[in-house]
């Protein structure tokens, strides 16, 4: 459960870490600013940091709060982001983006909320706040012409910007963002009936929405903004594994198939559970926090606003540990049973995925040594009847399917092969067409799988990517499920089980020997096996999960 004191242990520790990070050297050029290890540097964007300063200062609780100390050294950060942001008002992103609008929006989303909370708090004459709010806001007042007329980079960004004008807007009425408010807020926000936004991003970027809106709908008295945040949050926990991570393999941001407990959305969980008196998002806040790296100081941002909200008594609800979900917009099927939970998606070359308890499937891809043309990807999502069913149709544009291309009959310069490609006569060969239907069975799922028209005799192969660090065992073999390594499953079934978590899959086939087909994807971090067919394949690969019995050697439906 959500402990505001045991998050306030948290801020102290960041604070502590920050102040140690601080320049304090006054001849040099970095003199205020706070050093981010990975680069060495002390880069504009990190005045940020003085959010987690104030909310240590204006907290009761914290064993910085009213502490002199803070206000010296935030008042240090904001001179240095004086020295350093470029004329515009903006500052520099040194890892890639300059003079960046974006980036500042970002910062003054993270200060506006302490410059809110430390005006009130100079209200009741704390010196110390008023000191705060003066030195950051004046940092805001000159960013925000710069963030206005800089625009945006990426789709989150735009909600970055409507939160951080917002603040700006409601703290000093006088700048006039409004207008361009309205302009971004035109283009709506882009989530889909599923709740999904186009970033995908359901560790990084979801977030980072979610929580921009809750700003914008509060500074704005919208409140119909809060309504994508409410279909996001509900598809989000349908996204998360029994131990608290989240889907990535859907991603279009860096998370993109890493290991992530979602902890970056406890804040918006935990503020619209309070806002709606909803005990399901709020239970689901209390599981990340307890699971995951708290985001500090946002998680404690709720607390800020509404420090009646210090005080929870708000019953919370059961989480459901079963269910199945399709969301046909984003192409996907999700599938939670208990520990067990499974990903069928379109539009990705990892079209199904399991997991296990700590046993994990982490991709079954198919592909076939055809044209370059035939690394599966599910074009089409449909549902039918208990099964859904992704089509990779096999061809692309003209010069990307099957086939070959005749002469021009006139010289072609070097210089001119890629424009003149298109004007050639084409002599096509049927697209191999694959067809994978998925159906969930008792402690398992069939995966069905079909090609139609292509080629006889065309090598095809299943791959099944399994995350490292357990061991497979046929009825002939047993090896060490190590990164880098592929075994060929020929024939019977094959148990991969990491403890007493366990994935079997089979049966097996062995038609060819190509360890690496010609362009199918490598799996370097992954331990590899592969079921080798040629075509026309109608095949069915059986994957079930349950507890692994060393006494049988097999998988057992309960211990």
């Amino acid at each position: 459960m959500i402990n505001y004191e045991s998050l306030l242990n948290q801020l102290d520790s960041q604070v502590d870490t920050l102040l140690r990070r601080q320049v304090l050297d006054c001849s040099s050029s970095e003199y205020g600013g706070i050093v981010n290890p990975p680069d060495g540097m002390a880069g504009g964007t990190g005045v940020s940091s003085a959010s987690t300063m104030g909310y240590a200062y204006l907290l009761e609780g914290s064993r910085y709060y009213g502490d002199s100390l803070l206000v010296e050294r935030i008042l240090l950060l904001a001179e240095f982001g004086r020295r350093v942001r470029r004329p515009s008002g903006c500052f520099d992103l040194i890892i890639t983006n300059f003079d960046s609008s974006p980036d500042t929006a970002f910062l003054v989303k993270a200060i506006g909320p302490v410059v809110k909370a430390a005006k009130l708090a100079g209200e009741d004459g704390d010196e110390g706040a008023i000191q705060t709010a003066e030195s950051l806001g004046e940092i805001i007042r000159t960013a925000v012409p710069g963030i206005v007329a800089g625009g945006f980079h990426t789709p989150n960004h735009r909600w970055v910007v409507v939160a951080a004008l917002a603040l700006a807007q409601s703290l000093y009425p006088e700048l006039g963002a409004r207008e361009t408010i309205e302009a971004y807020l035109a283009e709506t926000i882009d989530i889909n009936s599923d709740g999904e936004y186009i970033e995908r991003s359901a560790s990084v970027y979801n977030a980072v929405c979610n929580r921009s809106l809750r700003i914008a709908a509060q500074e704005l008295d919208r409140p119909e903004l809060l309504d994508p945040v409410r279909r996001n949050l509900d598809m989000s926990y349908h996204l998360i594994h029994a131990d608290g991570s989240v889907v990535t393999s859907i991603s279009r941001r860096q998370d993109r198939s890493e290991r992530v407990v979602p902890a970056r959305l406890v804040d918006s969980f935990y503020a619209l559970g309070r806002i709606d008196n909803n005990g399901f998002y709020v239970a689901i806040a209390d599981w990340l926090f307890e699971e995951g790296n708290n985001e500090i100081p946002w998680v404690l941002h709720p607390f800020l606003e509404h420090p009646e909200w210090r005080r929870d008594d708000l019953v919370r609800e059961p989480l459901p540990e079963t269910y199945s979900k399709v969301y046909p917009v984003s192409g996907l099927w999700r599938i939670r049973r208990e520990r067990a939970s499974a990903t069928v998606a379109k539009g990705l070359t990892t079209p199904f995925s399991l997991k296990y308890g700590n046993a994990e499937l982490s991709s079954v891809k198919l592909c076939a040594s055809y044209f370059g043309t035939s690394q599966f990807v599910g074009e089409s999502f449909s549902r039918e009847g208990d099964r859904v069913v992704l089509r990779h149709p096999g061809k692309g544009w003209h010069h990307d399917s099957p086939g070959y291309f005749q002469p021009l009959g006139r010289p072609v310069e070097p210089k001119d092969w890629s424009s003149t490609r298109m004007e050639r006569e084409f002599l096509p060969v049927p697209p191999l067409v694959i067809e994978l239907s998925v159906e969930e069975m008792q402690s398992g799922f069939d995966l069905h799988i079909l090609t139609t028209e292509g080629l006889d005799n065309v090598p095809f192969q299943i791959e099944c990517d399994f995350l490292p660090g357990g061991e497979f065992d046929t009825d002939g073999v047993a090896t060490l499920g190590q990164s880098g390594e592929t075994l060929f499953l020929k024939r019977g079934y094959g148990i991969y089980h990491v403890g007493e978590d366990a994935i079997s899959i089979g049966p097996g086939e062995s038609s060819h020997r190509m360890w690496q087909m010609h362009n199918s994807e490598k799996a370097p971090d992954s331990f590899r096996v592969l079921l080798t067919l040629v075509t026309p394949v109608n095949r069915v690969l059986e994957i079930r999960y349950g507890f692994w019995s060393s006494v049988t050697e097999s998988i057992v439906s309960d211990l």
